[in-house]
């Protein structure tokens, strides 16, 4: 994916050419095919050009309409372009050739402010409109891309991604509290706060105008207004959902270079797969797929709910296909520091997921390596079209369908051979009582907090956050154990205009020239899947019911029939203990940041990690990931603000 920049100086000052320099100096990996700037007067736009569609190739940006009064820079791809050519009237002849940058404003001149509501795709662009001395920022649904802005009294500025912000010295680096409290807390409050004071996400599904008066931030679509869609068969809701998820991998492949697919042994990158081979296997072409596996044993390292080595049924799903090659990741070029090092670089904050950073890293070298230029992901499934509805017979109990609740605990206890006693206890009355029991146990119980278990953040600085009145006025359960309604709790899931995935994603394609795709998430599948009745998730005791349908002549059954999920990074314990220096190492080099020991409980980090020395099981594994290698990567940030700043080349 290409990037864009840009700046609007609001006091009327000519922007200089070296502020612009700065920018995209600091972004310069992102522009592998060019880069443009255009500047006049108190406003700059600049753009870092990565060919990813046919259509890319030749197109010039920052581009200018033909009446002179609109200037563009974007990086996207458009994926309803048939139906854009015909609202827009474009001449036939001028469709095959012609750039989404184009489309974009052309939709613009047509539509205004109410263009993004037209377009559909992975998306975000730029548009000075000398008319109205407006400034117009906007972006997708849900998609890979990003933009950072910052703003004070006198300028405003956005870049695809931190380093373009930073690198103008107006902009002040400072840490955000609030902000890394989450991460460490795993709080995902995503929204438009950045590990730094004053820049800010523009989130998806939202717009911005920019006036030197004036600043104005809308959402434009929201999936909770989604309304009910009713069929009259399954077979009809299977056979839609096929539709709309098919098409969804199909234009995800519209690619300058050859497409490559991330797979796991599960439904969600499966299922991408499986449609993108079919695709590709029309033309006699074959799908290069990537897969981590683990470089160790990873037995007794896993929950009895989750497996850790995938590659069996990765295998089925390539044999199944019949023209997927699969590159196994075992990671041996890259360690668990290396990798937070690295993601570091790529998104200048820490994140969630620190200790998965070392296989995804590999990942992306090896698929970069192999010339792939377009990645297919699966990541958003689970709450789109593999849903699993948890907590949906204490749901059904809740809402006295006493009809439906009796199907479906007969065939679980059918299929579980559960005793009924155990089976309504297990799966609706304790959900039911959990969550008022739990409020009343934290009232009048000494004991801290859920999130001290799993968090490296120092209790001080939680405390003077009032981390934990936060998260209940914000209704985040710290247990993760709360019973939603299905509705609910899938928008919880997918954060519809909240979600910070996509920038995340489009930084890690940036480092290694590729663009990132997921059809999980296209505005399409994800509307169909929240219009659709809660029961064709959850069918005769199976979850997951609509996608095993769909799937069926497509994907194995032994994939299809799985009830276990994987868990990635399984053997992340071993690879530590196979490289313990180089993490005592890098844990003492934060030890002697007194920033640091502000926001982390050192001594507990120390301690998870010699814990991990003398007894490793699942549980030491899963606090390795959310104790030590979480709070190293935010430690290893906060030291940036005592020291020389990293820069990504």
């Amino acid at each position: 994916m290409s990037a864009v920049c840009g700046i609007f100086n609001l006091d009327g000052r000519p922007v200089a050419l070296e502020s612009m320099d700065a920018m995209q100096s600091a972004m310069d990996y992102w522009g592998p095919d060019g880069s443009g700037v255009w500047r006049e007067g108190s406003v700059a736009l600049g753009h870092l050009m990565l060919h990813s569609t046919p259509e890319s190739v030749g197109d010039m940006l920052p581009r200018t309409n033909a009446a002179g009064n609109l200037v563009l820079t974007s990086h996207a791809r458009i994926d309803n372009r048939d139906d854009l050519f015909r609202s827009l009237n474009v001449p036939p002849s001028e469709r095959a050739k012609m750039p989404d940058s184009a489309l974009i404003l052309r939709a613009y001149e047509k539509w205004g402010q109410e263009c993004p509501e037209h377009l559909i795709g992975d998306w975000c662009f730029g548009i000075w409109d000398k008319s109205r001395q407006a400034l117009f920022l906007a972006r997708d649904h849900h998609g890979n891309t990003g933009i950072y802005t910052y703003q004070n009294t006198r300028f405003f500025a956005f870049a695809s991604c931190l380093k373009g912000l930073l690198a103008l010295p107006e902009v002040p680096r400072e840490p955000n509290p609030l902000r890394i409290a989450q991460v460490l807390v795993s709080w995902p409050e995503h929204g438009e706060a950045t590990c730094y004071l004053g820049i800010k996400r523009l989130p998806p599904a939202h717009q911005m105008s920019v006036t030197r008066n004036n600043i104005n931030i809308r959402q434009y679509w929201f999936l909770e207004n989604t309304p009910p869609l009713r069929l009259k068969s399954d077979r009809e809701y299977v056979e839609a959902f096929g539709e709309v998820y098919t098409e969804a991998v199909r234009c995800r492949m519209r690619s300058l270079r050859p497409v490559g697919v991330t797979l796991s042994g599960g439904l969600d990158s499966g299922s991408v797969a499986a449609i993108a081979a079919r695709e590709l296997g029309r033309s006699g072409n074959r799908l290069p797929a990537f897969s981590s596996v683990p470089l160790y044993d990873v037995t007794d390292m896993t929950p009895a709910s989750r497996f850790g080595d995938e590659s069996s049924f990765i295998e089925a799903t390539s044999r199944h296909a019949g023209n997927i090659d699969v590159t196994y990741i075992r990671a041996e070029d890259v360690s668990p520091v290396q990798g937070i090092e690295r993601a570091l670089e790529l998104h200048d904050e820490p994140g969630h997921a620190a200790r998965n950073q070392f296989w995804m890293i590999s990942l992306l070298k090896t698929a970069q390596a192999q010339g792939i230029g377009t990645l297919l992901t699966g990541q958003g499934g689970n709450a789109t079209v593999s849903w699993h509805a948890p907590g949906y017979l204490a749901a059904l109990a809740r809402n006295v369908q006493f009809s439906a609740l009796r199907r479906e605990v007969t065939a679980i206890r059918e299929l579980t051979q559960r005793p009924l006693w155990r089976l309504i206890a297990g799966q609706i009355v304790k959900p039911l009582l959990l969550d008022p029991l739990l409020e009343r146990y934290r009232l009048f119980s000494p004991v801290p907090e859920p999130w001290v278990r799993y968090s490296a953040i120092n209790l001080e600085i939680a405390r003077e956050l009032k981390i934990s009145q936060m998260m209940r006025e914000s209704g985040h359960d710290p247990e993760f154990k709360t019973i939603y309604n299905q509705r609910e709790a899938r928008l919880r899931s997918i954060k519809p205009g909240k979600s910070i995935i996509g920038f995340l994603w489009q930084e890690s394609g940036a480092g290694y020239y590729l663009d990132v795709r997921d059809p999980t998430v296209d505005k399409r599948v994800m509307e169909f899947c929240l219009s659709i009745p809660d029961d064709q998730y959850v069918r005769n005791g199976r979850d997951r019911w609509l996608i095993r349908q769909a799937m069926k002549d497509l994907m194995p059954t032994v994939v299809l029939d799985e009830k276990k999920r994987g868990r990635q990074a399984a053997d992340i314990g071993r690879r530590l203990l196979a490289r313990f220096d180089e993490s005592e190492s890098a844990l003492q080099h934060i030890e002697g940041s007194e920033l640091a020991g502000r926001y982390l409980d050192l001594p507990r980090m120390r301690h998870t990690l010699y814990q991990a020395r003398y007894h490793l099981d699942a549980q030491v594994t899963g606090e390795l990931g959310s104790i030590f290698f979480r709070g190293l990567m935010a430690g290893l940030f906060l030291m940036r603000f005592e020291g020389p700043q990293t820069r990504c080349k």
